[in-house]
């Protein structure tokens, strides 16, 4: 829509917001006669920037519809915060009369209960045409359809066209092939084991959904029995429309039971029976025929954020078997490693002992001291020497060379993963997985962690991001990790929110009473997650920089985000400075990944590149600053995001040479190794490998030039093993294994 600013005063976009009421429906003759009516505000909507007297503003308005249906007026309005609602002073704002319908989950929750006590009334029934076994399929089937809609209204899901009708066939065929197939004696009870257990299923689902932000994975499953510890916080989240859920199981399990004892002669198996299995096998696989190219065989459900995307795609029940097949092709069905294969990836790690060993003069010099980390979204490395004119977008970080060490030639290494890539990177020293995200396909291997390793040696260790726990699966991979603690958006008071989360400020600054109340020493790992791709907006009032023709772009949104980072970083680091943590504390920040802006010439030149693949690939660095007492300087030399975690344990006096970690001790340099890319790629400090399927490119970095294969050759042979070794200890969750008995004695 569009709002017209038609006082005297400019509206700050701070103060100054777009809502509306909900009204009672009153006749307007009633209507006029008072203005007493109950109302209910509604969500606001920011407006994009000031708007001056007379000035009109387009608005993409959010409505929240009320909880209960009904007849309802509705009155846009806007409110001037802890001032007015402008409806207030100018009541004559119009009114819009709206038919608020019942959800399609409300509509339907009664329904498997209506279905159970028809069959009960009829058995009791003298003329009873129905037998019990049909009642109880009826019964089944309305519970595995009508439920799922429950779920999808509580979690706000949109599913596809694809998750509708498998929730149809989830309702018809399991039910269809149990009564046709299995004898009389045995089809009652299967019926009510199939549809109790959907129901209770679904019921977990909402419950973990309510507690967690996202639906029940295969591994959150398997480790319901610590639900007993939180018990209390799981009885208050029932609430009384989720009775439907359950309301009618002990009405079928009476219809069972009756069923069951009523004495009728033992039936074989219809002779109609194979026709309809066959017709129901025929509808499944009908189904999976038209669904599998479409959504099973994509690779897009190994790249989702989270679970419920998946629903979204697949259904409740499509979605957790595709998550059960996921989580057995991972652990119980995934091929039995060799001993053969064993041997070389151990001696493999032990060929590279030397390059992951502690030495040098920075081994141990920030010995018992806490490690703060800080995984700042999107932040490449070309960003931080970044001007515009005459000002720098990021001086403080820009500045850090004084009393920090600086890498400059540290290569993205994410894949698919994304952020998550960069965590499992960082913190397991391994490389991702070239299809899906680590943190969904392989959440519950027995990594061998940063993290973990410091909580051996008497660390306290804690994770945080302000936002959902179930995005990236974090709630199951933090822990994986060795975090003995994560906090998320429940943890935070969600004050202003950039993107996806709270602002980078508000976090960081939220963190310093955690972080003072953490026993010693201790290890915190810190993400934030101001803005993200595709940087379509950014708040005008944090906008600081005069960026002229760069103003409203992606990539001037872009740096916008990146001066509100370095702003929130330097109050966070005078705060840890007046807590007494600063000297006490190694500090890192580092990007997570790329920005992920498209190869096009105004991006390169923005970026002030070329726009050659060479050049992008080059590029397609991230920074990395350690700040500890005594630390300056910057080094070039070719890195990973693999290569931190043996490096850092170097600066806390822990020998990471023991450990099956890929990545090297920065800090002891050993000849020019490959450093990793995806897609086969790598670069070190001759040669950046480039590969376009099945062609190869054998760049030479100092000559800006093509050299032969041959100059890539053993290189390339080095990271394709590193590749393979990185793969295999993931697929075949060999890190713990690998590791041998470590107990952070190698100081």
């Amino acid at each position: 829509m569009v709002v017209g600013n038609t006082g005297q005063l400019a509206w700050d976009p701070a103060r100054v917001h777009l809502s509306y009421h909900w009204l009672w429906f009153v006749p307007r003759e009633l209507a006029s006669r008072t203005r007493t009516l109950p109302y209910h505000d509604g969500i606001r909507t920011d407006l994009v920037e000031p708007v001056a007297p007379g000035g009109l503003a387009p608005v993409h308005a959010r409505l929240l519809a009320p909880p209960w249906p009904g007849l309802y007026w509705l009155q846009w309005d806007i409110v001037e915060e802890g001032v007015t609602w402008f409806a207030q002073v100018s009541p004559r704002h119009p009114r819009t009369l709206v038919v608020v319908v019942p959800p399609i989950a409300g509509l339907l929750a009664p329904l498997p209960l209506l279905v159970a006590l028809i069959g009960v009334i009829r058995l009791k029934s003298d003329t009873m045409q129905v037998p019990p076994p049909a009642a109880l399929y009826a019964w089944c089937a309305a519970c595995l359809f009508a439920k799922p809609f429950m779920l999808f209204h509580e979690a706000l899901l949109e599913p596809t066209a694809v998750a509708y009708w498998l929730v149809l066939v989830a309702a018809v065929v399991p039910p269809t092939l149990v009564a046709v197939v299995l004898p009389k004696r045995l089809r009652t009870w299967a019926l009510l084991a199939i549809g109790v257990s959907g129901s209770l299923l679904v019921l977990a689902d909402l419950f973990y959904y309510r507690f967690f932000g996202d639906v029940l994975s295969t591994p959150a499953m398997l480790a319901m029995r610590q639900a007993g510890r939180v018990w209390g916080s799981v009885r208050s989240l029932f609430t009384a429309d989720l009775v439907w859920l359950i309301a009618d199981c002990p009405v079928a399990g009476w219809l069972a039971l009756r069923s069951s004892m009523a004495r009728r002669h033992a039936e074989p198996i219809p002779a109609r029976a194979p026709v309809a299995a066959g017709v129901a096998v025929a509808v499944a696989g009908s189904v999976m025929f038209i669904a599998a190219p479409r959504v099973l065989q994509s690779t897009t459900l190994d790249q989702t954020f989270r679970d419920r995307a998946v629903v979204e795609q697949l259904g409740v029940f499509g979605f957790h078997a595709f998550d059960v097949w996921n989580y057995a092709r991972s652990t119980w069905l995934r091929p039995a490693v060799t001993e053969a294969e064993i041997a070389s990836a151990e001696a493999w790690f032990d060929a590279r002992a030397p390059l992951r060993a502690g030495g040098g003069p920075n081994f141990g010099v920030a010995r018992g001291k806490n490690l703060i980390v800080i995984q700042v979204e999107s932040l490449q490395d070309f960003v931080v020497d970044y001007r515009v004119g005459d000002e720098e977008v990021m001086p403080h970080l820009a500045h850090w060379t004084s009393d920090a060490v600086r890498f400059t030639n540290v290569t993205d290494q994410t894949s698919q993963g994304r952020t998550s890539d960069a965590e499992f990177t960082m913190l397991a020293s391994l490389l991702p997985l070239d299809q899906g995200a680590v943190a969904f396909r392989f959440p519950a291997n027995h990594y061998v962690t940063l993290p973990r390793v410091l909580s051996e040696d008497g660390y306290h260790t804690l994770s945080a991001v302000p936002f959902e726990a179930g995005f990236w699966n974090r709630r199951v991979t933090h822990p994986a990790y060795g975090f003995d603690r994560s906090l998320f958006e429940p943890d935070f008071q969600m004050t202003e929110q950039i993107g996806w989360g709270l602002n980078d400020r508000d976090f960081l600054r939220q963190m310093i009473p955690h972080l003072a109340t953490l026993p010693r020493p201790f290890c915190a790992w810190l993400i934030t997650l101001s803005l993200h791709h595709p940087f379509a907006d950014f708040p005008a009032a944090h906008k600081m920089l005069k960026l002229g023709a760069l103003e409203g772009t992606p990539f001037g949104n872009y740096l916008h985000t990146m001066r509100f980072f370095d702003q929130a970083l330097e109050r966070f680091v005078s705060a840890l400075a007046r807590e007494g943590l600063l000297d006490e504390s190694v500090v890192v920040v580092f990007g997570d990944h790329d920005a992920g802006f498209p190869r096009t010439p105004a991006t390169a030149r923005a970026m002030h590149i070329g726009n050659d693949d060479a050049s992008w690939a080059l590029n397609d660095r991230v920074p990395v600053f350690m700040r500890f007492p005594g630390a300056h300087g910057v080094s070039a030399v070719p890195a990973g995001q693999t290569d931190i975690a043996p490096t850092l344990l170097t600066l806390l006096g822990l020998d990471p040479s023991p450990l099956p970690f890929v990545g090297r001790n920065l800090f002891a340099r050993h000849g020019d190794e490959p450093v990793p890319r995806p897609n086969g790629e790598w670069l070190d400090g001759r040669h950046l490998f480039l590969a376009h399927g099945a062609t190869h490119v054998c760049y030479n970095i100092e000559r800006r030039a093509v050299d032969a294969d041959a100059a890539c050759r053993p290189a390339d042979e080095r990271a394709r093993r590193e590749h393979d070794i990185s793969r295999l200890v993931v697929l075949q969750d060999l890190q713990q294994r690998l590791s041998g008995e470590h107990e952070g004695s190698g100081r």
